[in-house]
């Protein structure tokens, strides 16, 4: 069985290029995935292929970057929904070294709020097998 890339919570948010009125939360990102949630329903269905804009958090220090992903699932609740995606391509060496300077700061985040996390290195490849 494949080891799950480490995700880290995050406090950035989301703009979905293909999709009107889509600011919403990055709950948690990995060098290969992403999990956004959102106040009421995102028109998004899985093994759908969109750009988002990813905004991290101020203090982070971070430009606007942009990635290529496609939606794996989606769950709707009460007013809130949430959508699951896979990093497919980065549109450029930009987008990646943007992802890995933020993966490396939502690692220091959270080693910082819990000393016994371990920090990983692995932020290279981020293309799916």
């Amino acid at each position: 069985m494949d080891k799950r890339d480490i995700r880290y919570s995050s406090k950035g948010h989301v703009f979905i290029s293909q999709v009107t009125n889509t600011e919403a939360l990055l709950k948690n990102l990995s060098s290969s995935g992403l999990c956004i949630e959102n106040p009421g329903f995102i028109e998004v269905l899985p093994k759908e292929r969109f750009t988002v804009d990813i905004i991290p958090e101020k203090d982070a220090k971070i430009d606007k970057f942009s990635l290529e992903v496609e939606s794996r699932w989606v769950k709707a609740k009460m007013k809130i929904s949430e959508s699951g995606f896979v990093i497919v391509v980065p549109p450029g060496m930009t987008g990646k070294d943007l992802l890995g300077q933020y993966l490396h700061y939502l690692a220091s985040q959270e080693e910082n709020e819990n000393p016994s996390v371990e920090k990983s290195e692995e932020f290279e490849d981020i293309s799916p097998s």
